[in-house]
Parts: C-alpha cells; sequence; structure tokens
C-alpha cells in the first residue's frame, strides 16, 4: 500500500550525463524510508525513471533497475503503482 507520494526536501540528487546516458546519484536519510541501516541487513526494493518526449510534457518510456515490466507508459495510475514481485534485493555491507 503506498500511503502517498510527497517530494522530501532532505534528499539530495546528482546527475551526470555521459554521452548518449547518464548517471543518477541519490542521496536519501535511512529515517525518511524508517529504515535502522546494519550490515547484512537485506532489502527489497527497484528504482525507476520516466523518460519524456522531446518537449518534455509527456512520458514516453518507464526503465526500474530490477522490474522488466515496464512497457506500460502514459497512465500515472498504472505508472505509479508498485510491483513488489519485481523487486530486486540489496543487502548492506
Amino acid at each position: 500500500v503506498m500511503d502517498y507520494v510527497a517530494p522530501a526536501e532532505d534528499v539530495r540528487t546528482q546527475v551526470k550525463v555521459h554521452g548518449d546516458g547518464y548517471v543518477v546519484q541519490a542521496a536519501i536519510p535511512w529515517a525518511l524510508i524508517g529504515v535502522k541501516p546494519e550490515k547484512g541487513l537485506v532489502l527489497r526494493a527497484d528504482f525507476g525513471v520516466t523518460h519524456g518526449d522531446p518537449g518534455g510534457t509527456r512520458t514516453r518510456l518507464r526503465t526500474h533497475w530490477n522490474n522488466q515490466h515496464t512497457g506500460l507508459v502514459d497512465d500515472a495510475v498504472f505508472e505509479l503503482q508498485m510491483e513488489p514481485r519485481n523487486w530486486g534485493e540489496i543487502e548492506l555491507e
């Protein structure tokens, strides 16, 4: 269940463009997502991006780190749906 989606002022992001691609780095405070980090902790998660058209007005592509069921575009309701069965695992070191 997703209660709501809202901007978080203490999240920091940085985007670096490299040729025809890019790298996005995000710093998200553990407290913001309710996790106490410890070695060996395994989290299930996914990270996604919606890509716009050249004019920046419509979503034309949706890609995720682990979820390959991302062909749906132009439907904000389904683009925001969480699909935990398609998430990957992240182990903290």
